[in-house]
């Protein structure tokens, strides 16, 4: 049997070579990490104990240790990561919304709480579909994993000085000052946890601003403190010539 080809050196002056290499690399790491944390968090069928309270803790701050550190890493090489180009187009955001909160209902259903939209149909804006129903599950997903079961959670969409405005309210675990500087850093270990043993998911609010930002748009969050709830709010321009 013929033997493996080596792995092809990297070229060092090949900036492509070595993002594409580097890209590879922070996925199979962060999934070697992922099967780390679930495999710890079987700790949780253990008896209540000190020991088992240490374990947990832990594992919990090795791995957002390591992912964060390897986002830094990234970060100082200048790698590309995730959406850098959209594939925009006239869109209605209602519908969209409405797409999103079907497709999220499996959560808030299970945590017996209630979605309550008030909208109505804004100007298209330019914007990438896929994107933007990533970013919008996101933050209702986000939403329902840091509310108690049987809350209220309030979802508007408005048209405010050009822009289109999208809040999602939750009544849930809130968030102190200190996290709310973090909330939008990826692996960022915060304070608050989820109501109900759900995937702490720290990347995803950082790609939820990104994919703000690259619409042109901002994203925002606002908290009272803790078990006050949390308000994200984010804003896209609206098309400079809707039909």
């Amino acid at each position: 049997m013929a033997r493996p080809e080596p792995p092809r050196a990297l070229d060092p002056d090949n900036r492509e070579q070595r993002n594409e290499r580097l890209h590879q690399f922070s996925h199979a790491l962060k999934n070697r990490m992922g099967a780390m944390w679930q495999a710890s968090s079987m700790l949780h069928d253990l008896p209540e104990g000190p020991e088992r309270a240490q374990l947990l803790a832990l594992a919990e701050r090795n791995y957002f240790q390591a992912a964060r550190e390897l986002e830094e890493l990234m970060e100082d090489l200048a790698v590309p990561r995730g959406i850098t180009k959209l594939k925009c187009s006239r869109l209605e955001l209602l519908p969209l919304l409405e797409r999103c909160i079907a497709n999220t209902a499996y959560r808030t259903t299970g945590k017996q709480q209630q979605l309550q939209l008030n909208a109505a149909a804004l100007p298209p804006i330019n914007g990438d579909p896929e994107v933007l129903g990533q970013l919008f599950e996101a933050l209702l997903s986000n939403a329902s994993k840091f509310s108690p079961k049987g809350t209220v959670i309030q979802v508007a969409l408005r048209q405010e000085a050009g822009e289109a405005v999208l809040e999602v309210e939750d009544q849930g675990v809130g968030l102190d000052p200190a996290d709310l500087g973090e909330v939008f850093t990826r692996y960022a270990m915060l304070s608050s946890r989820s109501t109900n043993g759900e995937s702490q998911a720290r990347g995803t609010l950082a790609r939820a601003r990104q994919w703000a930002l690259l619409h042109g748009g901002t994203l925002a969050a606002h908290s009272a403190g803790p078990g006050q709830g949390c308000t994200f709010s984010l804003r896209l321009p609206l098309a400079s010539d809707p039909v």
